[in-house]
């Protein structure tokens, strides 16, 4: 017997591609759109990791995007205007054969695979660590100088004899037998596995200069790019925004979880092991200065400055305060974005909490890398970290019907809430639910309302979905609960997209990703299929 048919909603009855649902009675002023965004991230930019979400094959143009980010080819100008060139050969390629040449490569430079220390800049099967070991005999070195030598002493004062060697002229430092020193070694971690940023990713072809690849951290770079995208996308310029927009009215709000890693690396660690240290990374790992740089290198505004620290939730918080900044009069544009690195600490850290997933045990199971992150599978067995995050212009709605700006979204609600309970859940908590207090009446069915919508007109929603035993079925819960109050129609399916099993989990930028996805999943008309089910979880 055939499948029976999906249960139909009796609500809407317009089609959304003939008539809006209802009356709309937010005037542009009243909107908050947005109206350029871009990405770095394991998907490349925005524009590649949507075609790798859609479809197995990609279109020419994103293969050769994809071959120039990660190395594969360069431009070279010549009389006749210029030509791609394959780096490795330095032959000519044509337009016509980069598809077929680079498609295979490009797409398994892409998404979830073993980290590569290149990528990452740290080595998962040989970590370091600094094992405390015993000497079973006296172990003599020379130091620098007295002072050098005196300060080894200071440190093992019963276990160190210091003494001036006059034939050697030099001064010679004795550790006793059985005092404890520390020896490096070699482990391999038990998560290997990550989204990182595509095999080859150099951010000098963004046009960075060599001062700052040596001394800004990567994080910050990577936004300054993805906001020049923003503004490629909006069709508009820093120039030409500040001719329509105040700078003390262009405000930023873009955030991250954990910051500068690379940078709080250096600083904890150089110091430790005697290297030579960059005098000004303290403020490369500070995430307001993370942030800056998009106001004072590139945009030139001077409007206000918050910087949410999220944890997951960075990106998705980062648009409310851009949100809030715009309708108290605080701002007219607003830039705003989420990231995160990947970096040895936070591997570390997260598979010591148990949420990621175990690298040995997932390919125990027969699983590849890019399998691993399987949100809903029976066989999930925690989130795969990621690297990377994306950026925003938001503009109030009669700031971009004035400069002419795209409107990619209407943002008719954001807002925030705590658990309550916990402080350490891999799970929304009960506290979002609040989205819908008051049912039709709630601030989020007004701001349907507003729109000439209700809640059968969502279409499609993308979940957190990070894979993780307790938050998949708990966010699905959520969704329903609040659909529930919202009035929604029994029956009328709701679409899913888990973005994080193609990309990994960016924690702060996570929402960044989420939100351009259905951006550009509305402008499309298509829903990326969720990667990795093969047997839903029915909890």
């Amino acid at each position: 017997a055939p499948l029976p048919m999906w249960p139909m909603a009796s609500t809407p009855e317009a089609d959304l591609g003939i008539a809006w649902p209802g009356a709309v009675t937010a005037k542009p002023e009243d909107l908050i759109v947005i109206v350029g965004f871009g990405e770095v991230g394991p998907g490349g930019s925005a524009r590649t990791r949507f075609e790798l979400e859609v479809s197995e094959r990609l279109s020419a143009p994103a293969v050769l995007e994809l071959a120039w980010l990660t190395g594969l080819v360069r431009f070279e100008e010549n009389a006749r205007g210029g030509s791609w060139v394959d780096v490795d050969s330095g032959e000519q390629v044509a337009e016509r054969d980069i598809h077929a040449r680079y498609h295979d490569v490009v797409k398994a430079r892409t998404g979830v695979r073993f980290i590569e220390p290149a990528t990452t800049g740290f080595d998962a099967e040989r970590a370091p660590v600094m094992q405390l070991v015993y000497l079973e005999q006296d172990f003599s070195f020379r130091a620098a100088s007295e002072e050098e030598a005196r300060g080894f002493a200071a440190a093992e004062p019963e276990g160190t004899l210091v003494r001036f060697d006059a034939e050697a002229e030099a001064w010679t430092v004795t550790r006793k037998a059985g005092t404890a020193i520390r020896v490096p070694r070699q482990v391999k971690l038990t998560r290997r596995v990550g989204g990182q940023l595509p095999t080859g990713f150099d951010l000098a072809r963004f046009g960075f200069g060599g001062d700052m690849l040596a001394n800004v951290d990567p994080v910050a770079l990577m936004n300054v790019a993805a906001t020049v995208d923003a503004f490629a996308s909006a069709g508009t310029t820093p120039e030409e925004l500040l001719s329509f927009v105040h700078p003390a009215r262009v405000a930023t709000t873009q955030g991250s979880g954990m910051g500068g890693m690379k940078s709080l690396h250096r600083l904890y660690v150089d110091h430790l092991l005697g290297r030579e240290r960059q005098s000004d990374v303290l403020q490369e790992t500070l995430i307001n200065v993370v942030f800056a740089y998009v106001s004072t290198a590139y945009v030139g505004s001077y409007g206000a400055m918050a910087h949410p620290v999220a944890a997951c939730a960075t990106a998705a918080l980062s648009i409310e305060d851009a949100c809030d900044k715009i309708k108290v009069g605080k701002a007219d544009v607003v830039l705003a974005g989420g990231w995160d690195d990947l970096s040895e600490e936070g591997t570390i850290g997260f598979g010591d909490m148990n949420a990621t997933a175990n690298t040995d045990q997932m390919l125990a199971m027969g699983l590849a890398p890019d399998q691993f992150s399987r949100a809903n599978d029976r066989r999930r067995r925690g989130f795969i970290e990621a690297q990377g995050g994306g950026a925003f212009m938001l503009a109030r709605g009669d700031v971009a019907l004035k400069m002419g700006l795209p409107v990619y979204g209407v943002v008719a609600y954001a807002a925030s809430f705590g658990d309550g309970i916990n402080r350490s859940i891999p799970a929304p908590g009960i506290g979002a639910t609040a989205a819908a207090l008051g049912g039709h009446e709630s601030a989020l069915g007004t701001a349907l309302r507003d729109l000439g919508l209700t809640a059968d007109d969502i279409a499609l929603v993308s979940k957190h979905d990070t894979s993780t035993n307790a938050n998949d079925p708990n966010e699905a819960g959520l969704h329903q609960g609040i659909q529930d109050a919202l009035g929604r129609t029994p029956g009328n399916p709701l679409m899913v997209i888990s973005q994080k099993t193609l990309t990994g989990h960016a924690k702060g930028g996570a929402a960044a990703w989420q939100t351009i996805g259905l951006c550009q999943a509305l402008a499309a008309g298509i829903v990326p299929p969720n990667r990795n089910l093969e047997a839903i979880d029915p909890g």
